[in-house]
């Protein structure tokens, strides 16, 4: 029996020697994954909102096969075309096909919208946790340059970007790099509000102390242990800000200050639709649609991790 037992332990003692640590790693991330996808599917806002962005996502990597006819082509002798089998949602009044336009203007609009929200976390979250964890003069003068960017008009901010960028003369690429700078550099603000507010809770732990009593070095508990723990509101807080970014480029669009024609954009597509929404309203209705579908996506996934994320709305 004994011998029994000594083997035992030599098997299992030689089965966590040899395990490796990128083998643990994977099985911690197998269960966080696991437990996500148990805590999401007990959402139903979440799961309906994750569903829908499925759906939009996979409609924008798959759009050069879906669309059926080259987005910025014009014929004159089929404009203002009625929905029919050969244009699904019938043409504008440059005789452009609108199913084609809607699906690359909205890949454009959601590349756009992920840049433009990954930027403002990039500089954001770095520049609050670390005035969040240092304090003093060093979070006093980066609240008060946040502040001042914060009472600057958003929209404003936006359009004066632009337009310099309009005075360039900056075309394709590098017109939509101005505009996720200046939708970037907007959400900026935000996000290291609420990456100091988080902070600073999170500088008073005990963790924090203990890292400190060790020799760890302040960049290292700030970005390394710190910020981990603050993910799940900045988390939320750009999803729904997605959604936002998607209503600010058409918005932009819409006046003229967004892509260039014939680029297709919904915003533009839009405007473009003015003078014929009486008499041919489905010109204007499938590209607000896909606006509307799109900003409930990523709205509706928001909430939902809001639900789960936040332990007290979890209780109720």
């Amino acid at each position: 029996m004994d011998k029994s037992v000594h083997a035992r332990v030599r098997d299992d003692t030689h089965v966590l020697v040899e395990e490796s640590p990128w083998r643990i790693q994977a099985r911690r991330t197998t269960a966080a994954l696991s437990n996500g996808l148990y805590e999401l599917r007990k959402s139903r806002t979440a799961t309906m909102g994750a569903v829908m962005l499925v759906f939009l996502f996979a409609v924008c990597l798959l759009t050069p096969v879906l669309a059926t006819h080259n987005p910025i082509k014009t014929n004159y002798r089929e404009r203002l075309a009625t929905v029919s089998q050969k244009h699904l949602f019938g043409t504008d009044k440059f005789g452009r096909d609108i199913f084609s336009r809607v699906l690359y203007g909205g890949r454009r609009t959601i590349f756009i919208s992920v840049a433009a929200v990954a930027m403002g976390l990039l500089l954001g979250i770095p520049f609050g946790i670390l005035s969040g964890f240092f304090g003093g003069r060093v979070d006093a003068f980066s609240m008060r340059f946040v502040d001042g960017l914060l009472a600057f008009p958003g929209l404003l901010l936006y359009l004066l970007i632009i337009t310099v960028a309009r005075e360039w003369k900056l075309q394709g690429f590098w017109n939509d790099s101005i505009l996720v700078f200046a939708l970037g550099f907007a959400f900026m603000p935000e996000v290291a509000r609420l990456a100091r507010g988080t902070a600073l809770v999170e500088a008073k732990k005990e963790y924090v102390e203990a890292s400190r009593v060790i020799g760890e070095s302040p960049f290292y508990i700030a970005l390394g242990q710190i910020l981990p723990n603050c993910v799940s509101p900045l988390t939320v807080n750009a999803t729904v800000r997605l959604g936002y970014m998607i209503l600010i480029i058409a918005a932009l669009s819409f006046l003229g200050l967004g892509t260039s024609p014939p680029t297709p954009d919904w915003g533009a597509d839009l405007s473009v639709a003015r003078d014929h929404m009486e008499s041919h309203p489905w010109i204007a209705v499938f590209p607000g649609l896909a606006i509307c579908f799109s900003v409930l996506a990523f709205n509706l996934f928001g909430d939902g991790l809001r639900d789960i994320l936040d332990p007290r709305l979890a209780e109720r």
